[in-house]
């Protein structure tokens, strides 16, 4: 490619399959031309490398990086990198998807600044696109409104491709210093965070989410928290200075999105969303009404904020163990508590009816009489009240289990009485009878519960 007239492709066949017909613009680094691909006939972006640029290594590898990084990375809001190659010039080239529209940064210039919902709307995509690419391990680390381009996609005028992937930084890459290893800042500086401005090595996603948040303050405020004369002045800023409140600037913004701002602004990053999806959902938070709720790198899903919160006695395990290892359920509700006791009452009233209904019933019991044989005194004569034995309850009784009345009353076991009689002499020969212990519905008065 002639470096020196990019118009001397128009009407090249590149790689016998790329027919170039048209210069859609020119940059530092190279030119892109609109393309038909000849055997499909799928009309696609050629980015050629200027040959020039193309004889420096770290040029070359930004190049490289830009389609692997794209390509990593299956997102509707990431521009899609199809192939690449080589022209007989030497130049290398990606072919990317064709994409109509203009960058946010030449919206911000014509308008000035947007209204809150449009500025929300890139912000979500931009956001969709990053949680996507931080899931791949892929940094953009250049984050700024010139790479972030608004094409029509069906019925949305706004829909987001992020673009210029030349510096990011993709996770387990032999050569993933070789853009910084001396130390070299790389970005845009209005745009960088404070890690990146001073070349910090472990730059992670976080680094995107304060650029996001300064372009956010740019599309609403009309100019970004930080500038300065030249570049140096801004990057001092950015680490010795807390943004601005946008409010400043741009009193209309409601105060909950411009608290998002300033943590996604914040100069500690520890201090920032940990993530793209939690700054999506903080947005959604603070304008409900403007923001839909769906963000993340899964696409649409709810708020997790606004998901029902977890009733603290869930957290203990469903079934606890008692010390002598029996399983017993935790606490029933207020409610269910209050049932139980009325069904216990219950229980207790109809047991205590059906044994007075019994003892009404019964005929008295004659008294024992000595023998007749037996020439001493009797016995003082005593009085006892005697009451009905219960039968201990077996371990599966529960306090719901209201027991059977007896079939008839003559096959219940007869209770003891309240009386007097006399006592038998020691010589009586006659035979005492012999009390059965009581079941049927008396043994119900002695059932113990294992809820409260």
């Amino acid at each position: 490619m002639g470096e020196d007239n990019p118009d001397a492709l128009i009407g090249a066949t590149v790689a016998d399959k790329y027919r170039i017909e048209a210069l859609l613009g020119r940059g530092g680094m190279g030119s892109v031309y609109r393309a038909t691909h000849t055997g499909i006939g799928k009309r696609v972006a050629l980015k050629f490398l200027d040959v020039a640029v193309a004889r420096d290594r770290d040029s070359v590898l930004r190049f490289q990086r830009e389609a692997e990084a794209a390509s990593a990375v299956e997102s509707a809001h990431i521009v899609h990198i199809f192939d690449s190659g080589q022209a007989p010039s030497g130049a290398p080239f990606l072919v990317m998807e064709l994409l109509t529209g203009e960058d946010l940064r030449s919206l911000l210039v014509r308008q000035g600044k947007l209204p809150l919902d449009q500025a929300l709307h890139v912000a979500s995509q931009v956001l969709r696109g990053l949680a996507r690419a931080h899931a791949a391990g892929i940094v953009h680390r250049d984050l700024k409104p010139d790479n972030v381009f608004l094409c029509r996609h069906d019925d949305d005028p706004m829909f987001v491709k992020l673009v210029d992937f030349g510096i990011s930084k993709v996770a387990k890459r032999d050569d993933e210093n070789a853009l910084t290893r001396r130390g070299t800042v790389l970005g845009t500086a209005s745009y960088m965070s404070p890690e990146q401005a001073q070349a910090f090595a472990d730059i992670d996603g976080r680094t995107d989410l304060f650029s996001l948040g300064a372009i956010l303050f740019e599309m609403l405020a009309g100019r970004p928290p930080h500038t300065g004369p030249a570049y140096e002045p801004i990057l001092i800023d950015i680490c010795t200075k807390d943004a601005p409140d946008i409010r400043r600037f741009a009193p209309d913004v409601p105060e909950a999105v411009a608290q998002v701002i300033a943590k996604a602004l914040a100069r500690d990053r520890d201090a920032r969303y940990p993530s793209a999806s939690d700054l999506h959902d903080a947005l959604a938070l603070a304008a409900p009404d403007l923001l839909p709720h769906s963000g993340g790198p899964s696409g649409p899903r709810p708020v997790l904020s606004t998901l029902p919160e977890r009733d603290s006695r869930s957290d203990a395990a469903e079934v606890q163990r008692t010390a002598e290892g029996t399983a017993v359920r935790p606490a029933a509700p207020a409610r269910a508590q209050t049932l139980r006791t009325a069904v216990l009452i219950v229980t207790v009233a109809l047991g205590a009816f059906a044994v007075t209904v019994l003892l009404l019933r019964r005929p008295a019991a004659d008294p024992v009489r000595p023998a007749a044989s037996d020439s001493r005194p009797a016995a003082p004569v005593s009085t006892a009240t005697l009451e009905p034995v219960a039968t201990q309850p077996s371990p599966s009784a529960s306090a719901t289990d209201v027991p059977e009345p007896p079939a008839s009353s003559s096959a219940a076991p007869r209770p003891k009485l309240t009386g007097t009689r006399a006592a038998p002499p020691p010589s009586a020969t006659a035979p005492v009878p012999t009390q059965k212990p009581a079941t049927g519905v008396a043994s119900g008065l002695q059932l113990e519960t294992s809820g409260p």
